[in-house]
């Protein structure tokens, strides 16, 4: 019976050297395992020289008295060094676990700031020049059709008709905010209208007008994206061309003309002529 304490010191000890395993390798996790396996050699010393034919619980090859005080009193002791132990043990657990959830969330803060940035600063979304012919940017005034604009009315009209052409007039008083902001109301309310196509198309023009060469490259892919092979297709890769030429994105530039070459073979006079103002802004071979 007094030899029960070593064996349940020892199951104790047990699975605590495996979970002491998954232990990062600091110096703290090795020192702690190197005295884990210490105990666990001391405790299957004492089970093992326990049992015989009275052994010492120390080694020796006396026997000890059936009371002896040595063998007694080592088993707290080393139970409470293997209570402490597996303190320590879950204390470090619980700081790598910590450290792990950090690492992750800066990683993924990491990975949405990336993306945000390549979107504002870029302005051409994934896929945009040098895949599909079609990209975003840059309009190039007077390069498509325009309707005739009639007279302003005082709030966006709800039929997309008449809102289209009330924003074709805000574009031709030069009123590119309200231009852009009326296309856009069609475009996100009417998607399915047929004046949806033209009014994305006007969207990419007004920002281009006002400078806004980040938002005019977005507005021009989507305008391309919107039918590859619609009137104003040729115009939104040009135009799209045209805005990474003027963010410095010299060889998306060039690429997006190389691909508008390549689908649209035979452009009017007009735009070949433009083309060729980009080319050279963009400094393309």
């Amino acid at each position: 019976m007094r030899y029960r304490v070593p064996f349940f010191a020892a199951a104790l000890l047990m699975p605590l050297a495996a979970s002491a395993q998954p232990l990062i390798q600091s110096q703290e996790g090795i020192a702690l395992q190197n005295e884990i396996l210490q105990l666990q050699q001391q405790i299957q010393q004492l089970q093992t020289q326990g049992g015989g034919n009275g052994a010492s619980s120390l080694g020796g090859n006396a026997a000890p008295p059936p009371n002896s005080a040595s063998g007694n009193s080592l088993v707290p002791t080393l139970l409470t060094q293997v209570q402490q132990l597996q303190a320590q043990v879950q204390t470090l657990n619980g700081e790598v676990s910590d450290l792990q959830h950090q690492v992750q969330t800066q990683n993924d803060q990491t990975q949405k700031e990336i993306g945000d940035l390549k979107f504002q600063m870029g302005g051409t979304p994934a896929g945009a020049p040098g895949t599909a012919p079609g990209a975003t940017p840059g309009p190039q005034a007077g390069t498509a059709p325009s309707l005739a604009p009639p007279a302003p009315p005082a709030t966006a009209p709800s039929d997309p008709k008449a809102a289209l052409q009330a924003a074709i007039a805000a574009y031709g008083r030069h009123d590119y905010a309200t231009a852009q902001k009326l296309a856009q109301g069609i475009v996100t309310n009417n998607k399915s209208a047929p004046q949806a196509y033209r009014a994305q198309y006007l969207v990419a023009q007004s920002y281009a007008a006002e400078g806004d060469s980040q938002s005019a490259a977005v507005a021009y892919y989507n305008s391309y994206n919107m039918n590859k092979n619609g009137t104003y297709a040729p115009h939104s890769m040009l135009g799209l061309a045209s805005s990474l030429a003027a963010i410095h994105q010299d060889q998306e530039a060039c690429e997006t003309l190389a691909s508008l070459n390549s689908q649209f073979t035979t452009p009017s006079a007009g735009m070949k002529s433009d083309i060729d103002a980009v080319s050279e802004r963009a400094h393309c071979q």
